[in-house]
């Protein structure tokens, strides 16, 4: 026997890709088990507005609230919405690029309880008509955007794993990661290590590195629908961090190259190299030296006093 499909909102109307105006009704049937949040239920359903590249440009909701009594409503298993929808000339930009046809979506309280319609919006539909790249891209505008969302899913499952093994190697610290004024410290510093002719070993992250690579490149058109604020969780400046901890054995700062297995103490404020910490992999003298003048120029040792001042009794990373 075949398992029962699961009840979905009935919607009589818009039509798919009924054409609209700049406010439109939204009336239908929904489910109640589409309200159940825990015990309680939720008498709201999430409403937003997607554009032809796949990105939201409104979203609000349809609150509704059933005039029955409780001892009916309990016997209710659909109840009825309605609403209307409308535009503003903020939306005229996102319109216009995607030549008048919109996806609305409708959910639930649950993940999987979601529904895309596709509109046309005939005010913004051009004259010599909707391009075939458009028409082709319209109706699976909710395809696109679930395999992102399921993407997007994995990608974070796995970075959340690579962290926890990078962790395990780490003595189970926790770095934090400050992008912040001061973060072009790490920038310059940066840049001198990837310039030097040192050698370098493989190192303790290497099978890490390249399963993040592996992910970054799997889920590239997700991570890139997303957007900048996904990117770069566990490398803010490709795998180099410099640390400050101005309360571990007098003050000092590490500089941190996973990329080329570099963990190296330097005292503040000589900045002069003082030991190294599990690392595998030494610096030479040369690129020593090119950080200790770049740390000593008198601007960036007033930024570095500063740091040091600010973040007295607790360590941070940037």
């Amino acid at each position: 026997m075949s398992k029962p499909e699961k009840e979905t909102i009935s919607l009589i109307q818009p039509k798919l890709y009924q054409e609209v105006g700049a406010k439109f009704i939204i009336a239908g049937w929904v489910p109640k088990d589409w309200l159940r949040f825990g015990k309680r239920i939720d008498y709201r359903i999430s409403l937003e507005f997607y554009g032809i590249d796949a990105q939201v440009f409104m979203g609000s909701s349809i609150n509704f609230y059933p005039h029955l009594p409780g001892w009916l409503l309990k016997l209710k298993k659909r109840i009825y919405f309605q609403d209307i929808a409308g535009f503003t000339w903020t939306n005229i930009p996102f319109l216009e690029k995607s030549q008048g046809c919109i996806n609305i979506r409708l959910d639930g309280c649950d993940k999987e309880q979601t529904l895309f319609i596709p509109l046309i919006v005939k005010q913004f539909v051009p004259k010599n008509g909707i391009s075939q790249e458009i028409k082709d891209k319209h109706g699976r505008i909710g395809e696109i955007v679930k395999q992102y969302e399921k993407d997007l899913e994995n990608y974070n499952k796995g970075i959340a794993e690579i962290m926890a093994s990078r962790k395990a190697k780490d003595n189970n610290e926790d770095p934090r990661y400050l992008c912040g004024p001061n973060a072009f410290f790490s920038s310059e510093i940066l840049k001198i290590i990837e310039s030097s002719d040192d050698n370098f070993r493989e190192y303790a992250y290497s099978e890490e590195d390249k399963r993040e690579r592996g992910l970054n490149e799997k889920y590239k058109d997700a991570l890139e629908w997303r957007g900048p604020l996904l990117r770069g969780i566990v490398s803010q400046f490709n795998g180099f961090e410099l640390r400050v901890h101005s309360d571990d054995h007098g003050k000092h700062f590490h500089i941190i190259h996973k990329g080329k297995g570099i963990n190296a103490r330097f005292s503040f404020p000589e900045m002069h190299l003082v030991s190294y910490v599990n690392s595998r992999n030494t610096i030479g003298s040369k690129l020593e030296k090119s950080i200790r003048e770049f740390c000593l120029q008198p601007e960036i040792f007033k930024k570095f006093e500063e740091e040091f001042q600010k973040r007295d009794g607790y360590s941070i990373s940037f």
